[in-house]
């Protein structure tokens, strides 16, 4: 599904109205009557009759204001607050709130004065609707606002927003001072971007998207980026022929582990069994080879030379030759970080023309020099977390995590890789400006070894000639729902990252009906 900024979605509504010839009037009708369903359908469920709407000066509050209609017609006890005086409402707004005053219906002013008794109809509402303020929202809101947003926090029961909670940007995903926390949101048309980023897309409960008549083509042009669903990796998934070997689903090459990390190396190994690989050889100091082989049985092991625990490979010869006879390429789970681990990571660079995954200390190598990544002569993505981006582009993970559309693609572009820029709607960025969100996962995936489970699943889908871009998003929407299943049988507190590896197959069962 294509994901939009608020500033396309007011192209979008002006070309509908100008271009089309839909009245802006008859889309705010079309959108107050999805929501009034909406609504009706959640007072069926917890049998309430009483709907507080809480109403703002600009289209959200317009909308608000034919909602209240829509319910009142239904039979519903409704009462509605406002922000803003009626004369100062204009257009579409204006004439909604003069249907309702032209029906004799009582609408209160929002001030000082009445907040307690706002409170209280809160409090008593089977459901509250909040119509405050709609995705076009980038300023931190305050006074009466804020303290309406407050009381709709604490004291309503069940909460359902128009469009977006109030007070999260639609752009960004950024609370804007102090936001509602819906139980329910209804959008339109198409979801927006700040509605996939935190922390306002945990502000957003259950999302519907309505249509509300406006011809999807005029999306077709924009340049967007797509929110990942099970229909788009069900298409990237690769075919599994019954007249296969070991040889047609790939043979991936990891350079991982250390004598103090060697757990990276096999949950990587899992993960890329489990991902479909017909082949897994790990490339591991040779003094832990005993200690992996005794829990990734599958694996073939090439002993490598060893210092202090971790990989040192003087032999360039012999590292092509590995990297030349394998169909996909993983470093850096594990491997410690030293001075050899970066002359490895540079060699690897330089000699690999097969798929490749970036990962961990890999990452953190190329950190003291990104310029290493200008040598590349293959695919390549890398999957950094938040504090691993804020390294490879010197800045801090505040700066990172307050842009991460913004900071992942612009890398991806500069240096013509695909990058994951993991954590809560993780953002999978191509060298071609394409990016893509994910939409699954949850808390109980922070934990060590998550980030090894996925690198693992990538570099599977790599080699399986999967391209990298598509492998990523596969790997990334498969991993969450991996992590979902996990965190519904562990807890999310409990679940490790062998959870996750060991709940991949039920979830590619599920989508790709392997």
């Amino acid at each position: 599904m294509k994901l939009i900024t608020p500033e396309q979605m007011r192209r979008i509504d002006r070309e509908a109205i100008e271009r089309i010839g839909i009245p802006g009037v008859v889309l705010m009708e079309n959108a107050a009557f999805q929501v009034s369903m909406k609504a009706a359908e959640i007072l069926g469920k917890n049998g309430g009759r009483r709907v507080l709407v809480a109403a703002g000066a600009g289209n959200n509050g317009g909308d608000a204001f034919a909602v209240a209609r829509h319910l009142l017609s239904m039979g519903y006890s409704v009462s509605l607050y406002m922000l803003s005086p009626p004369e100062s409402l204009k257009g579409d707004a204006a004439i909604n709130a003069n249907i309702l005053k032209n029906m004799g219906f009582s609408m209160e002013l929002l001030d000082v004065g009445n907040l307690d008794k706002f409170a209280e109809s809160c409090f008593e509402a089977d459901l509250v609707i909040d119509g405050l303020f709609g995705t076009g929202l980038n300023r931190d809101i305050g006074g009466i606002a804020l303290e309406a947003v407050c009381i709709i926090n604490r004291y309503s029961r069940c909460t359902l927003s128009i469009d977006i909670p109030s007070g999260v940007d639609g752009l960004t995903g950024r609370i804007c001072g102090g936001s509602v926390r819906a139980d329910y949101t209804v959008t339109f048309f198409l979801p927006k971007l700040g509605m996939v980023q935190y922390p306002g897309a945990a502000c957003l409960g259950e999302l519907t998207v309505a249509d509300i008549g406006i011809p999807y083509a005029l999306a077709d042009e924009l340049e967007t980026c797509e929110l990942a669903d099970a229909d788009m990796v069900s298409e990237i998934l690769p075919p599994r022929p019954e007249d296969s070997h070991k040889g047609t689903f790939g043979r991936v090459l990891m350079i991982a582990g250390s004598y103090a990390m060697p757990g990276a190396a096999v949950l990587c190994a899992q993960a890329a069994y489990r991902t479909g690989s017909g082949l897994v050889r790990l490339a591991v100091p040779r003094e832990i080879v005993p200690i992996l082989a005794a829990r990734a049985t599958e694996a073939v092991y090439v002993p490598m030379e060893s210092l202090e625990g971790h990989i040192v490979c003087t032999d360039s010869a012999a590292l092509k030759e590995l990297l030349d006879n394998s169909d996909a390429v993983l470093i850096g789970p594990g491997l410690s970080l030293n001075h050899d681990t970066r002359k490895l990571v540079s060699q690897v660079i330089d000699l690999c023309r097969k798929p490749l995954v970036l990962d961990a200390d890999a990452l953190n190598a190329i950190a003291l020099d990104t310029d290493v990544l200008s040598r590349l002569k293959c695919e390549a993505a890398i999957t950094p977390h938040p504090a691993e981006m804020a390294r490879l582009i010197g800045t801090d993970t505040d700066s990172v995590q307050s842009d991460r559309i913004g900071t992942a693609k612009a890398f991806a572009e500069e240096y013509g890789i695909t990058v994951v820029l993991k954590g809560a709607g993780t953002v999978i960025a191509g060298p071609d400006g394409t990016v893509c969100i994910n939409p699954t996962g949850n808390s109980g995936m922070a934990t060590a070894g998550s980030g090894d489970v996925l690198a693992g699943m990538t570099v599977s889908l790599l080699g399986q000639d999967v391209a990298p871009f598509e492998a990523a998003v596969a790997a990334v929407y498969i991993h969450g729902l991996a992590g979902d299943r996990a965190a519904a049988e562990k807890g999310t507190c409990s679940m490790t990252a062998s959870d996750i590896s060991e709940r991949i197959g039920e979830e590619l069962k599920a989508i790709g009906g392997y």
